[in-house]
């Protein structure tokens, strides 16, 4: 016997010109708790019309340092800057290093999964070229790959969906082209959540262990840098999926200020939250592959600790973090962030309105993500502009914060030990116990760098996040770039298997 209920989301399901199927009234009352509760949490919240800008104080940063290249067993060992330097001296040619990081992919992806599509042979011709000129760019001869979002010349981008199978575009999105004329060489395309609806990857493993999660969206990215396959990545992250995956496979990666880097020629899930970033190993990569995606070369600049407040949300993954900027001189203070609950349930309601919107009448796609775009149509006009308030309060909320202290230290995520393949932790899903601490950048437009800080007892990698006002990804980076300097998470490479 039908519930009033469902008879009620059937009625809402053909006002909305959708089949009142049994699946979709199924799908639509599975899915409307996680509305109607985001929507009861901000609906007492004041809201705000606008929000001031926070700026970062100047502060003194010194000259950049000089890249050294390591002795390493095999050249796919080396990160992005390294292997720069080293074809730049003439101790290793963009061939020998192609070929290196097609090897290790060839060992160790049937494992993993990181890739969805790989161009061979393009890499090796472009590898050619490059053989025979002058290092002419920061990526020279440097191999990388790119999210399943971002568009590729040649190159199917899917969107990690069938719905989408044998989608090729006839250009490289701006971020491509961009890394392209640099002088890097695109090896393939990466592992994506569907449409990128989720923090997981379905497709990959996480290199440490492949029977743990890799986390995502961006997992397929994050897990071949872990496991050495490229130096270099491109991810996109909505409500964390550069910086989820770089926490869980030991990695780094950058969320740029919001609207910084184009994205052109990339999926759009919720635009007003969408960003497009690099992926790396260390900061320093990271920095450079974020100056070659807005059009610019300028190194890091290293900023000495000791001129920066640093505003802590204290917690165990990040203690160690602390401790080292401490004796490094910094002047750090714990501090509350806006509230965490808030903050979700506003990302939540205009997250689902806004994907819902771009993939209106598309699909069939997976139960859970076809059941968030069907609710997505029905968030009440009321409550959507009531979170762009709440929104905005909370923006008011951060650039108060910023008059106190510099940048925020954070975990990742509160948990990075996950067994591959769920979809929930004690029955809640996946997205509310990873993102506590990576939507507030999301909804707020903040820029935040993620990189390695340890390991948990079980030998999984931690991450730690620094996250500060607009336009401060010089400042995050240079501390993140810092900190690597001083410790060597970032160095440990996965047991082979």
């Amino acid at each position: 016997m039908r519930t009033q209920r469902a008879d009620d989301l059937a009625a809402v399901a053909r006002f909305l010109g959708m089949d009142a199927t049994a699946d979709r009234v199924r799908r639509l009352e599975w899915a409307l708790p996680f509305l109607t509760g985001s929507a009861e949490v901000i609906a007492g919240v004041a809201g705000a019309d606008d929000a001031p800008a926070p700026q970062l104080r100047k502060l003194p940063f010194s000259s950049p340092l000089p890249v050294e290249v390591p002795d390493v067993a095999q050249p796919h060992e080396l990160g992005a800057l390294e292997a720069a330097q080293a074809i730049r001296e003439g101790k290793l040619s963009p061939q020998e290093l192609l070929e290196s990081c097609l090897a290790r992919i060839a060992a160790t992806d049937e494992v993993i999964g990181a890739f969805v599509r790989r161009s061979d042979e393009a890499a090796r011709a472009q590898a050619g070229v490059a053989e025979a000129a002058w290092p002419a760019g920061p990526l020279h001869g440097i191999p990388f790959a790119v999210k399943d979002l971002i568009d590729t010349n040649g190159l199917a981008t899917e969107w990690g969906s069938p719905v989408f199978a044998g989608r090729t575009a006839p250009w490289d999105a701006v971020v491509v082209a961009r890394l392209r004329a640099a002088g890097g060489i695109l090896v393939g395309k990466t592992a994506t959540h569907e449409i990128a609806y989720g923090v997981s990857t379905p497709h990959t493993r996480n290199p440490w262990n492949p029977d743990r999660m890799a986390s995502g969206s961006s997992g397929g990215s994050a897990a071949a840098l872990a496991a050495r396959q490229v130096p270099a990545a491109l991810g996109t992250d909505t409500g964390g999926s550069l910086r989820l995956p770089s926490a869980f496979c030991g990695t780094t990666a950058i969320r740029p200020t919001h609207g910084l880097v184009p994205r052109e020629g990339v999926m759009t899930l919720a635009p007003t939250f969408d960003a497009v970033g690099p992926m790396a190993r260390t900061a320093r990569d990271c920095w450079m592959l974020l100056q070659v995606l807005l059009g610019g070369t300028a190194a890091l600049r290293s900023l000495s600790p000791e001129h920066v407040r640093i505003g802590v949300v204290e917690h165990p993954h990040t203690t160690n973090v602390v401790e080292t900027f401490k004796d490094l001189g910094a002047r750090v203070e714990p501090v509350e962030l806006p509230s965490l609950e808030v903050t979700a349930a506003a990302a939540t309601v205009l997250v689902f309105a806004e994907a819902a919107a771009e993939f209106r009448d598309q699909g069939p796609f997976a139960d859970d993500i076809q059941a968030f775009l069907d609710i997505g149509r029905v968030v009440p006009i009321t409550d959507f502009l009531h979170a762009q308030r709440v929104r905005a309060a909370i923006k008011r909320e951060y650039a108060a914060l910023f008059e106190r202290v510099d940048v925020l230290l954070t975990p990742t995520s509160p948990v990075t030990d996950l067994p591959h393949g769920i979809s929930e932790v004690d029955g809640v899903p996946l997205v509310p116990v990873l993102t506590p601490f990576t939507f507030p950048a999301s909804l707020a437009g903040l820029p935040a760098v993620a990189f390695p800080c340890g390991f948990s007892e079980s030998g999984m990698p931690v991450g730690a996040q620094l996250m500060g006002p607009p336009r401060s990804e010089h400042a995050l980076a240079s501390l993140a770039d810092t900190y690597q300097r001083v410790t060597e998470w970032h160095t440990r490479i996965p047991p082979s298997f």
